[in-house]
């Protein structure tokens, strides 16, 4: 079997965003713990210019859900950035999982090779499918999920590497 693109997207999405789900669910646990509120822990920042954890929980869920979208030639979902609360961040990555599992496979796969133009701030870039998942929508989930974990690490919830490793 060889790995497709809709498998690696799929796969991938299932996986970081079902572990940054039960990350979040132990940073809610911790909040409860000490008795702090949930605007407390999720407004840290790991450096002033940085976003905090709802902004980075939000774009990783947006990459994964927009980009399958892109890939298939889908209207773009849309995702009101409005969650303030560990529940509804959660919320988000299973929303964004579901968005993911629903784009048919062979609809992801028809743009493997093709050219598309990805609007990437004030330009546009063309890339071919696989490299769009491999170069920008990958790595871009990754990166923010493990902005996620390092800003909750740093507050004192006690996770490992296999809290992002392994979906909950």
């Amino acid at each position: 079997m060889s790995l497709t693109v809709s498998y690696m997207l799929k796969t991938s999405t299932q996986q970081t965003l079902g572990a940054l789900r039960s990350i979040l669910a132990k940073g809610e646990a911790h909040a409860r713990a000490l008795n702090v509120e949930d605007s407390v822990m999720l407004s840290y920042r790991l450096y002033p210019d940085m976003f905090a954890l709802p902004r980075q929980v939000q774009i990783a869920c947006d990459t994964a859900a927009r980009g399958a979208a892109r890939l298939a030639g889908h209207e773009m979902p849309s995702f009101p950035d409005t969650e303030v609360t560990f529940a509804e961040l959660m919320e988000r990555c299973t929303k964004a999982i579901a968005y993911v599992e629903s784009v048919p496979e062979e609809e992801i796969d028809a743009t493997t090779t093709e050219v598309l133009q990805i609007p990437m701030g004030q330009m546009t870039i063309p890339m071919e499918g696989r490299a769009y998942l491999q170069g920008f929508i990958l790595t871009n989930l990754h990166f923010h999920a493990s902005i996620a974990y390092g800003l909750l690490r740093a507050q004192g919830v006690a996770l490992g590497k296999r809290d992002f490793l392994v979906p909950g």
